[in-house]
């Protein structure tokens, strides 16, 4: 009777030590779990918070960098404002250009120029641009303006139709844009436009993206001694300036112009002349045809 006692208090306890047991890992589970959900919730505060502080910072930052930027663009357009001002008000313009280069003078014409720091147009012809390629492209190097002035250079070979003035204007480019990479659209006919350069020629040219280019002054130095052709310049660009016109000077690259080029720069410094380059992007300038024109005789 006592041992079967003892069997019944054993199975409660035993019930009794179960049902105690099951409660405790009930807790913890919920405890451990409550306390899993915590972190996950303070770590996405945590990133929340990171992404807002990004977020303000780049609000900051970006109107700092947008100002800086509007800073930037103003004070160039400033800038651009006075030197466009300066360039109107300070100085006139003049275009210094030599023909049938370049030669065993061109570097003389060139150490020349950078002396009175002026820039200029060289119009080259395509075999000596062969026989000088270091002269071309010290050219351009220095600042100066390159375009074609033929190949032949002879009369009725380079007017015999309008094909015949293309192919070499177009040689001539080719052989420059090789030497330089400079790709000149500038164009200079022998002896200039009139009166063989009639309309066909023009349009042809025209239609090919060849800009025209004459003169208005005519420093005759082919034919005339080293102090009458500076002399004939001066008293050209005299009367163009006083008329509110750009001087356009044909000279030609030869010993004689060089040896007296100095004292034409000096003068044009003196006056408050701008030697700038002829560019591609410039309006051409021309002879007009008017009743002169004709195809030259064959």
């Amino acid at each position: 009777m006592i041992k079967k006692i003892q069997f019944i208090v054993i199975a409660v306890l035993a019930i009794l030590l179960f049902f105690v047991i099951v409660d405790n890992n009930k807790l913890s589970s919920e405890g451990s779990a409550a306390s899993d959900q915590k972190s996950v919730q303070v770590a996405d505060e945590v990133t929340d918070s990171g992404e807002e502080t990004k977020a303000k910072a780049d609000e900051e930052t970006e109107p700092k960098d947008n100002e800086k930027q509007d800073e930037l663009e103003e004070e160039l357009a400033v800038n651009a404002t006075e030197s466009e001002s300066d360039h109107k008000e300070d100085s006139k313009v003049v275009y210094l250009t030599f023909d049938d280069g370049p030669s065993t003078v061109t570097n003389e014409l060139l150490d020349t120029l950078a002396k009175y720091d002026a820039k200029a147009t060289f119009f080259m012809l395509e075999p000596n641009m062969r026989t000088h390629p270091n002269e071309v492209k010290r050219t351009v190097k220095e600042g100066h303006s390159v375009g074609s002035h033929g190949v032949s250079h002879a009369l009725k070979k380079f007017y015999h139709d309008e094909q015949s003035a293309l192919e070499e204007m177009k040689t001539t480019q080719a052989a420059i844009e090789e030497m330089t990479g400079v790709h000149s659209k500038l164009v200079r006919t022998p002896y200039g436009s009139i009166p063989y350069f009639t309309d066909s020629f023009r349009k042809v040219f025209k239609e090919n993206d060849l800009k025209l280019w004459d003169w208005n002054v005519d420093s005759s130095d082919w034919n005339l001694s080293e102090e009458d052709y500076v002399a004939n310049v001066i008293s050209q660009v005299e009367k163009l300036d006083k008329g509110g016109v750009t001087p356009i000077i044909l000279m030609h690259d030869r010993g004689e112009t060089a040896s007296h080029l100095d004292v034409l720069l000096q003068y044009l410094q003196e006056k408050g002349f701008e030697t700038i380059p002829i560019s591609n992007d410039m309006e051409e300038y021309s002879f007009n045809c008017y009743d002169r024109c004709k195809r030259v005789a064959s």
